[in-house]
């Protein structure tokens, strides 16, 4: 795997004379150390860093081809997603202002059947057009027939903690006045489970993954709807 992940990191390098590892560290946000070590392949990464250095050095195919290897169960799941929804991973540029609340909120809504100008400075006001201004500027927001559309119709992000930053934007932009319409909902589980119950809630958090699909390729509409979840351990034995 480390041979792999340095040939992957080596072809990033390589691709443009301005790149360097100081470079990838930061928009990977894997420290230095960590990435040097990974790179002298000195000792083998965690998942997370796997996944945020892939994010960076080997978007799309080759990214999905190092994780079907080298991490079967996740590679297949981040594959059916991806392919599923006839989805793109977004390059770095775009992963960088999706951490920006409001940047999330013009991408989401940009992504998702088209949006206006005017929609998006009643929203958010000038802060939100100057970042509009940002994403045009970049090309990850282009015009068409006086609507604002992204550069993806369908995205997917892998690396975790820019996941959960993602999943943050959605809390900070829940609409409590929509409470009790169609959709809108809060609710929060936790409960000690034996392996049993572990098991089946992760059989039962993938199927509803696999039911979103369905219902996000079937039912497209101007709805922009927001849905976060996550499951972890607070303690595990």
């Amino acid at each position: 795997m480390l041979k792999d992940l340095k040939n992957l990191i080596d072809a990033w390098l390589k691709d443009r004379s301005t790149r360097n590892l100081s470079l990838l560290s930061r928009q990977s946000g894997v420290p230095y150390p960590t990435l040097r070590r990974v790179y002298q392949q000195e000792n083998s990464p965690t998942l997370e860093t796997v996944l945020a250095l892939l994010s960076v050095v080997a978007p799309g195919d080759n990214a999905l081809t190092f994780l079907n290897q080298h991490f079967n169960s996740v590679g297949s799941w981040v594959s059916k997603l991806v392919k599923g929804l006839d989805t793109q991973l977004p390059s770095v540029d775009v992963s960088e202002e999706l951490r920006d609340r409001i940047s999330f909120a013009i991408i989401t809504l940009a992504s998702a059947q088209g949006t206006t100008r005017a929609l998006i400075e009643k929203k958010f006001g000038e802060y939100g057009a100057a970042k509009l201004d940002r994403l045009l500027e970049m090309d990850a927001i282009y015009e068409k027939d006086d609507r604002l559309y992204f550069r993806y119709e369908n995205f997917s992000v892998i690396e975790p903690r820019l996941i959960l930053e993602q999943i943050k934007h959605t809390v900070d932009l829940f609409d409590m006045k929509q409470i009790g319409d169609h959709g809108v909902v809060a609710q929060l589980h936790t409960e000690g489970l034996n392996d049993a119950g572990v098991i089946q809630l992760a059989r039962r958090i993938h199927e509803f993954e696999e039911d979103l699909q369905r219902i996000f390729v079937r039912e497209r509409g101007t709805n922009v709807v927001m849905l976060s979840y996550i499951s972890s351990f607070l303690h595990k034995e």
